[in-house]
């Protein structure tokens, strides 16, 4: 598997594994938790990762500004590292990609807090923003 794969995998795994932890350790789900800021930076960080090396497989030349907005926006500086480096038709594709994946990862983090309130120990789930007022 390459790094660019193994980077996309291990995010997917957070999106789905992560709720299920946080249910399963803390007894709830909730938006902007510790554990959530936990996860999030560990997302940031494979999202970089993957960047970094796909950055080298295009042989771009990104300055410090496009790095810190990959890591503190990503959602507004990947399309623009997308069109840079592989051009407007190709940088497009790329970023339609993009989204089509970060909303596998939405699918793949409502999946984890459904499961994390399945097997959560205590039975009590506080549940976030995005299954409120819903029975599991």
């Amino acid at each position: 598997m390459t790094p660019k794969v193994t980077a996309l995998a291990l995010l997917g795994a957070v999106s789905l594994l992560g709720p299920i932890l946080e249910a399963w350790i803390t007894g709830r789900i909730e938006p902007l938790s510790k554990f959530d800021v936990g996860l999030t930076l560990v997302s940031i960080s494979l999202i970089f990762w993957w960047y970094h090396v796909d950055k080298r497989e295009h042989d771009y030349r990104a300055g410090p500004l496009m790095n810190a907005g990959v890591v503190a926006l990503s959602m507004v500086a990947l399309p623009i590292y997308f069109i840079r480096s592989r051009g407007w038709r190709r940088g497009l594709v790329t970023t339609v990609l993009a989204a089509a994946l970060l909303a596998v990862m939405f699918g793949l983090g409502e999946l984890g807090e459904r499961i994390g309130a399945a097997l959560a120990p205590s039975g009590l789930i506080t549940w976030s923003y995005t299954t409120a007022g819903r029975e599991p």
